[in-house]
């Protein structure tokens, strides 16, 4: 399994708008659908991905943004911080087949936790913060996105970039 989100303390409009400009980049694509087929949106003909994919939803004043084609995974710290401004913002995800988990959350314009952990490259591996107690491995920031009960809505929209 590799899920992968970011999401923001937003409306979606404005998230998503804000994405857009963070991005420099207006969508190609923006479809309302069901998560079951969200995917085969994504992909063409050939079964190639459009593009960079993202499945988008509002959960309890969040605005939620699964990154379906891995297009927003190992981007800089720095970077986030720019596109959540003084917003409340996470992003988390894991690879179990190549051993790699990503953790990122910022609260009033600085980032409390910031944890990559990758067996391909382990002189990269990063863990600062304590945000958020008991990420200290992979396998920790796999429990808590699949714990995380803001992750996941039967409908949504999909964004294709």
């Amino acid at each position: 399994m590799n899920p992968s989100y970011f999401r923001i303390k937003l409306n979606m409009e404005e998230a998503i708008n804000r994405l857009c400009i963070w991005n420099d980049v207006i969508y190609k694509e923006k479809i309302e659908t069901r998560y079951s087929n969200a995917v085969r949106l994504c992909v063409d003909e050939k079964g190639q991905w459009k593009g960079q994919c993202l499945y988008v939803y509002e959960k309890d004043g969040w605005t939620v943004f699964e990154d379906l084609s891995g297009g927003y995974s190992l981007i800089e710290p720095d970077s986030w911080l720019e596109f959540a401004e003084k917003d409340e913002f996470l992003l988390a995800g894991y690879n179990d087949a190549i051993i790699c988990a990503e953790m990122l959350a910022i609260v009033d314009g600085k980032v409390i936790k910031y944890f990559l952990e990758c067996d391909d490259c382990p002189e990269d591996d990063v863990n600062e913060g304590d945000g958020i107690p008991d990420i200290d491995n992979w396998v920790d920031v796999a429990s808590f996105v699949d714990e995380d009960e803001l992750v996941y809505a039967e409908t949504g929209t999909v964004l294709i970039f």
